[in-house]
Formats: C-alpha cells, sequence, structure tokens
C-alpha cells in the first residue's frame, strides 16, 4: 500500500459510503474494527505492520491472536475474525467451507519464511546436520538415541552420548506443522509410508514412547526446548533468530546439500521458483503448497514456506472493506520494507501484482472497494 494516498474521490458518510468531492483525509479518518489471528509464525512480523499501519490511521483498530494457523482458520469460518493468517494454504474442504460461508474468497501470501530445527545438545558446538529421513525417524520414534549410526554418521565431529532424543512438537494446529509434515511426506519414504501423512494436527508416533513433548504455539517448543537437555524441535526461523537458538542444516534433498536456514539461503530458494505458476489472488491455493520446498538451487534451504492471509471478496460494510484493503496492500507494499531478521519480503513483482489483483477483487455492494480510495 502506498502510506500517503494522493489522492482521494471520495468522502466518508455515516454509513459507511463514500463519494466524491473528498480530500485524503476522509480516508485517514475512517473508523473500523478489523479482528484478525492465526499464524504464531507471522505474529512478530503481524505486530510490527499493525503499529506502523494504525498509526497513519488512527481510527482503524487492527487486533491479532497468535493462537496458530488450525485455530486462526477454525475461528474465521465461526465469525469471529475478519482475516484468517496461516502458514500454509487454507486446505481445500475448509476453502469451501469459507467460499459456502462469505462467497468469492481471496489468499494472499504475505512474507516468506523458513522452518527451523532447533536444539539443545550439551557441549556440541558445531552444527547439527539432519537429512528429511533422520528427522522423520526421530518423530516417528524409530530414531531414539542421540548416538544412533544415522546421526553420528553425518555429524562425525562429535562424540554423541547414549542419551534419549527429547522430540517436541506443536501441541495446537499449526501451520508450522502443516509444513514440516508436507515437507516430510513429499522428502522421505519414511514418512510417507508411516500412514501420519501431514496437515495442522499429526498424530505422533514418538508420544506413545514417553520422549515426545507437545508445546503450544512456537513459543512453547521454544521454550521446551530451551528448558531440555538433549532435546529437538521446530520452529519459525524468526523465533530461532530472536531467541539466539541454535539452527541445524538440513539436506536438500534435490541438492544434496545441507544448509543452514537464514535470510540468504532462504532467498535462493525463492529466487529460483517460477513465480507465473503463483495462481490468482481469488484462486484456491491449497494445489500449490510446497511451491518454495526442494527448490534445485545452489544453497537453497528446502524447507521454506509462505505465510497466508485469507479474507472475503465482498462486503456491505464499506467502512471495513476499505479498512481492510488499505491494510492489505500495505502489507503488499510499504509493509515488504525492512521485514523482521527471519522473514523474507516478496519478489516486489509478485507483491505489486497480488496488490492490483486485490484491489480489482473487493467489491462493496456493487464497487470495486478500490475504487472507493482513488
Amino acid at each position: 500500500m502506498v502510506i500517503v494516498l494522493a489522492v482521494v474521490s471520495y468522502v466518508l458518510l455515516g454509513v459507511g459510503v463514500l463519494h466524491k468531492g473528498a480530500n485524503k483525509s476522509a480516508v485517514a479518518n475512517i473508523t473500523a474494527t478489523i479482528r484478525a489471528g492465526g499464524s504464531t509464525w507471522i505474529n512478530p512480523q503481524m505486530q510490527v505492520w499493525i503499529r506502523n499501519f494504525t498509526s497513519m490511521y488512527p481510527g482503524i483498530s487492527i487486533t491479532y491472536d497468535s493462537v496458530g494457523s488450525g485455530t486462526g482458520v477454525t475461528r474465521f469460518l465461526q465469525g469471529v475474525y475478519d482475516i484468517a493468517a496461516s502458514d500454509v494454504p487454507m486446505p481445500t474442504q475448509l476453502y469451501m467451507n469459507a467460499t459456502s460461508k462469505y462467497g468469492k474468497m481471496i489468499t494472499i501470501p504475505d512474507s516468506i519464511g523458513a522452518v527451523a530445527f532447533i536444539y539443545n545438545i550439551p557441549g556440541f558446538t558445531g552444527t547439527l546436520n539432519l537429512t528429511a529421513d533422520v528427522i522423520a525417524g526421530i518423530y516417528l520414534g524409530k530414531i531414539r538415541y542421540w548416538d544412533d549410526p544415522a546421526i553420528t554418521s553425518l555429524n562425525k565431529g562429535f562424540k554423541f552420548p547414549h542419551e534419549p532424543i527429547i522430540a517436541v512438537h506443536r501441541s495446537d494446529g499449526s501451520g508450522t506443522t502443516f509444513t514440516l509434515t508436507l515437507w516430510l511426506y513429499k522428502s522421505s519414504e519414511e514418512w510417507k509410508n508411516s500412514g501420519v501423512k501431514y496437515g495442522y494436527v499429526v498424530n505422533w508416533p514418538v508420544d506413545q514412547l514417553g520422549t515426545g513433548l507437545g508445546g503450544k504455539g512456537s513459543e512453547g517448543v521454544t521454550a521446551y526446548v530451551k528448558q531440555n537437555q538433549w532435546s529437538i524441535g521446530y520452529v519459525e526461523l524468526s523465533y530461532a533468530i530472536v531467541n539466539n537458538l541454535s539452527v541445524a542444516a538440513v539436506q536438500n534433498p534435490v541438492t544434496g546439500e545441507f544448509v543452514k536456514p537464514s535470510y540468504s539461503t532462504t532467498l535462493n530458494a525463492l529466487s529460483a521458483v517460477d513465480l507465473s505458476s503463483v495462481p490468482s489472488v481469488t484462486d484456491n491455493w491449497y494445489p500449490y503448497a510446497g511451491i518454495f520446498m526442494n527448490i534445485n538451487a545452489h544453497n537453497a534451504y528446502p524447507i521454506v514456506g509462505g505465510t497466508y492471509l485469507h479474507f472475503p471478496a465482498e462486503y456491505t460494510d464499506c467502512n471495513k472493506a476499505i479498512a481492510i484493503y488499505l491494510f492489505i496492500k500495505y502489507i503488499l507494499t510499504n509493509g515488504q520494507k525492512g521485514l523482521i531478521e527471519g522473514y523474507v519480503p516478496l519478489p516486489s513483482s509478485l507483491a505489486q501484482r497480488l496488490a492490483n489483483e486485490v484491489g480489482n477483487s473487493m467489491i462493496c455492494n456493487g464497487k470495486p472497494v478500490s475504487s472507493m480510495v482513488k
């Protein structure tokens, strides 16, 4: 979104309809409330976006609940939230449920990130190397001790003790879990054949052995790993950076390289994706989940995904529609600048395309919302 609107062609009326001939203060003074929630992955950056945006539009109140992607989508379908945030596109059945309730839906990615493996191994000072099969083995309960040959063969510079591996995972409905388990399903025959599959919530076989721990939110997983020696867990890269946690190098199944997650290695993956294949904002994005994973590029981290926002295209409350449009446009334009460390901005050409499509797709009482703020 442009931060300062050069021309405003409508003025605000009490019922939320705008007419021609207004100055830009009409939109700047708009009053509306936006309720959003879901992904814990995007929460730190979302709070920055909300703070910066509402400083320009003090009449627009935005709340964001970091409750996990699954809960966010559920509450959106229940009518609690105006915008749902998730770490994967809304699964097809839920997308169909949303279109049945709200009519045409809009989905946009708002940033790109990585799922990182964090660990607490006393005395280990190098970088832990992992493969998809090793990660699958740990969470399936088939690799139970740190001195298992599958681990030691990848990390020959350290003598691992015979200590049980504490495998930490999310306990709540999580897009981070969805991203990880989808990647495991795509990358490990061991996982694919296990029957666990992928989703916001899965049944972790390691829990049945008593060595699995479920933490609520990325905050809970991070806390468990920090508190428990000989543990391993997965979080968004941004959480690992904020909490100063060691991150593992994961083998890209396509290139064979062991790559640590970082801004640059995430960008390496993103830069090699054919963005012309990215769907329209009004399409079902779920078939494209995993589009950023296992990219065939040098030093490209393999577990890369987008974070997504979902909201209706059609409105009767034009104040709310304008407020949502302005906020989404801001996220896709000025909001992409200076992201928190660990988040990668969308390519500018893609972000602008998405912003234009949102402007053409949002309708209030039969009129394009974008025409109300020009």
